[in-house]
């Protein structure tokens, strides 16, 4: 499969999607689970499509040395230098959202805020998580591929990535607000405290650049993990990404 199947794929999913006019309900669950379903359909077009005979969780149990991380179950090949990723079901990574969150008051009485705004992650849907990819690679010089889509024997679906396998120091956050500024992205201030940056000239929001996902090697400073998005309505206002 050529890395730009990657965008195909994404742009086959879309299409079935607006088609069918299913995988856009009012749940992200909803969501998630429909655009699922047809994936399995484009990888069936696509000859990506993987059936085991076994679980997500009897899988997770037979992977010896594997990472389990927050989005996937993470496999190095030494040989290769690529790093294998699957995505633990129900999920396709995660995802930034505005969210209210309520704030415990010490008297129940009183006229205090009893909630407040802040991002917090939630379960990306598989044309988020392809997105995300698609962005890192044209964005980053990155060479995420998708080689697989699994339909385990519980019905579960993952998507299996390959990555590169980078090597470095991870980089401190005055080098990672340096790298992205020098790249013409702009800082975005986050009550909720997250590093944030937005490039007006892509439109896309880059969160979660933290050293664990940003190294530095003898190219500079390479984001591998860094979440990409769009963001919508509410995290525009949120942001304050443009003023009024």
């Amino acid at each position: 499969m050529e890395g730009d199947s990657l965008v195909s794929f994404f742009k086959r999913l879309r299409d079935l999607c607006d088609n069918y006019g299913d995988c856009n309900g009012p749940e992200r669950r909803e969501q998630i689970r429909n655009q699922a379903k047809h994936a399995l359909a484009v990888a069936a077009e696509f000859g990506l499509l993987r059936e085991p005979n076994y679980s997500w969780s009897e899988f997770l149990g037979s992977s010896e040395g594997a990472i389990i991380g927050t989005e996937h179950m993470v496999e190095l090949d030494t040989a290769s230098e690529l790093v294998g990723k699957t995505t633990i079901p129900p999920a396709f990574g995660v995802i930034p959202e505005v969210q209210r969150i309520l704030i415990a008051v010490a008297d129940p009485d009183s006229e205090a805020i009893r909630e407040r705004e802040v991002i917090e992650f939630v379960d990306a849907t598989p044309l988020e998580y392809l997105a995300r990819w698609m962005g890192s690679n044209e964005t980053f010089g990155d060479d995420v591929r998708l080689v697989s889509v699994i339909r385990w024997s519980d019905g579960m679906v993952s998507f299996g990535i390959t990555q590169p396998q980078y090597h470095g120091v991870p980089a401190e956050p005055r080098d990672i607000e340096k790298f992205f500024k020098d790249a013409g992205w702009s800082r975005l201030k986050d009550p909720s405290g997250h590093l944030v940056f937005f490039n007006y000239a892509f439109e896309i929001m880059a969160i979660d650049a933290v050293k664990r996902n940003c190294y530095i090697n003898k190219g500079g400073l390479q984001p591998f993990d860094v979440i990409l998005c769009r963001p919508n309505e509410k995290m525009n206002a949120y942001l304050g990404i443009y003023p009024k």
